[in-house]
């Protein structure tokens, strides 16, 4: 056997044993993007809360408009306070968005219940279901 015939015998058999991860890779970057494409996102009110207790509890399905009202009756949407008189807009901009979301209202313990109420005045128009009151599990 030939010096030349030796060499190419090597790199043929150098090549026959190396993985290519090019499809690999196109598969993770699909799944990747599929997962980004599909997911939806929560946007969280952006103020802590101590959340009262609740001795019943339901879930809340598809609750992805959130809003918060702290103790001093301060409305917060998407980590910006909000006047009352803009709430309904914020929904009405959020259902285009997500048609099947349920809006979902975050108080404080010391939370004035006038301001819940005239939040949910507000917004009630909008909905398809009646909103969804988060507390902490007793």
């Amino acid at each position: 056997m030939s010096f030349r015939e030796n060499a190419a015998k090597k790199a043929a058999d150098d090549e026959a044993g190396k993985i290519d991860l090019t499809p690999m890779l196109d598969v993770v970057f699909i799944m990747l993007i599929f997962f980004i494409v599909t997911s939806s996102f929560v946007k969280e009110p952006g103020v802590e809360l101590f959340k009262p207790q609740a001795s019943t509890t339901e879930a809340c399905e598809r609750g992805t408009i959130i809003f918060a009202v702290d103790g001093r009756g301060d409305i917060y949407y998407n980590k910006n306070k909000v006047p009352l008189e803009q709430a309904a807009r914020m929904v009405e901009v959020a259902k285009k968005e997500a048609p099947q979301a349920n809006l979902v209202i975050q108080v404080d313990q010391d939370t004035p219940a006038y301001t819940v109420e005239e939040l949910y005045d507000a917004v009630r128009p909008l909905l398809t279901a009646p909103p969804c009151i988060s507390t902490d599990d007793e």
